[in-house]
């Protein structure tokens, strides 16, 4: 009799033929077939999330995995616009790992054939970091008890589990973003998007002109910490100390090769632009390029491969893109006017990646925080404060924030009483 863990991904292999379109149009896709191969296997096991069980054989969990991989390919061609892929299908191949078939008539499509063995092999390396960490000696690393340094208790609330950026654009994005660690309900429903930080990045986005259905290609991430936690209470947990050490050049070397794999684009002379959210990110960077420091809405422009000097990537620094729902008026009128900034400068530098990034980020800079903002400017900063602040279980849409804005002059302090106002 096949396990529950089998029967579990068999399940999910259907629900992958629907999500994927394996209906009769697709059957007859005659699109050119494209196949690679994924390995090895105990590698690739390693950096895809599954459930695994003491009982599980070694049928149920290459299943589990190729379930798990051909999930996450398929939000990532999706992401990546390669809007005619049909018949995606993972299969296991033993020891050697699994084979990627899909059909596609875009000419993009075919680089998946080196991207995305190399994106895994690059993330081999987060593993690897994260091994580092959870075997240190000083036991400070993976979910460290005690005092911080600064004689602060820590709460690292766990469980901790290591986990990629999947189902990102790997080839179409616009921007990368570097953060701190990918909260742990983004696992859990295997969305890397899918939680509170991300969908307020969709937000500010939308906001400063960038179309709905555009707003991933702002998403490709790398995270300093390629660890799943909660998302909240790890404060002092996850240190700049500890990413240099174990995920920078001089540890795993995770960090800045998925920069430099991430940034590069077709011209040997400009990157991708980076921002740089939070206190730790922040501090991570600034610790290695030390001459290129950044901070809040702080433009430059970095060479992220040393084999590469001449080829420069734009970078400016951000708040954490969920910060500013825990702060009040008036300081979150600055930190939600940061923000729109920020994604202001995500968008003109995703336009165009040869421009200037400091003059970029200036224009920014007066379009949300100046002292006369244009009605549109005003409109969207009181927008976005209203419901930033609105109840987390209840949270007002644009409609009923922009119909408030209006009817107060967009003057969003003092915010609406959320139990009594009415639009």
């Amino acid at each position: 009799m096949r396990s529950v863990a089998h029967l579990l991904a068999k399940c999910l292999l259907a629900v992958l033929a629907l999500t994927t379109g394996l209906t009769a149009a697709q059957a007859a896709c005659t699109a050119p077939t494209i196949t690679y191969v994924l390995g090895n296997k105990l590698e690739v096991d390693q950096l895809y999330p599954v459930i695994r069980t003491a009982s599980m054989s070694d049928y149920d969990q290459s299943m589990a995995v190729a379930a798990s991989i051909q999930y996450y390919l398929q939000n990532t061609l999706v992401r990546d616009r390669i809007t005619d892929a049909c018949n995606l299908q993972v299969t296991p191949l033993g020891e050697q790992g699994y084979q990627v078939t899909f059909q596609s008539a875009q000419a993009q499509a075919q680089s998946y054939v080196q991207r995305h063995p190399a994106w895994l092999k690059t993330g081999q390396l987060g593993l690897a970091g994260v091994q580092a960490c959870q075997n240190s000696p000083e036991r400070n690393c993976w979910e460290p008890k005690g005092q911080d340094a600064n004689g602060n208790a820590l709460h690292c609330v766990g469980p901790w589990q290591f986990y990629l950026p999947l189902g990102l654009p790997m080839q179409a994005q616009k921007m990368v973003m570097l953060l701190h660690y990918p909260p742990y309900t983004a696992m859990q429903q295997s969305d890397y998007l899918n939680n509170a930080t991300l969908n307020r990045w969709r937000r500010l986005l939308v906001s400063v002109g960038v179309a709905p259905d555009d707003w991933t290609l702002y998403t490709t991430t790398v995270d300093i910490f390629p660890i799943a936690a909660p998302g909240s209470g790890q404060s002092g947990c996850f240190t700049t100390e500890n990413a240099v050490k174990y995920w920078g050049a001089s540890g795993s070397g995770y960090i800045p090769a998925m920069l430099q794999s991430l940034t590069q684009r077709a011209t040997p002379r400009t990157g991708l632009p980076v921002i740089v959210f939070g206190k730790e990110a922040t501090g991570y960077w600034n610790t290695v390029y030390p001459d290129q420091p950044t901070g809040v809405l702080k433009a430059g422009t970095v060479a992220l491969d040393p084999q590469a000097p001449n080829r420069k990537s734009a970078y400016s620094g951000a708040n954490h893109p969920i910060a500013a729902v825990y702060q009040s008026c008036p300081g979150l009128l600055t930190t939600v006017g940061q923000d729109l900034a920020s994604a202001c400068f995500a968008k003109k530098m995703g336009d165009t990646p040869d421009a200037d990034p400091v003059a970029v980020q200036a224009a920014c800079h007066d379009a949300y925080l100046g002292a006369h903002l244009a009605p549109a400017q005003a409109q969207q900063l009181c927008m976005n404060a209203v419901i930033d602040k609105s109840p987390q279980f209840a949270p007002w849409d644009t409609t009923r924030a922009k119909a408030w804005c209006k009817a107060h002059g967009n003057q969003a302090c003092p915010l609406p009483d959320y139990g009594n106002s009415k639009p």
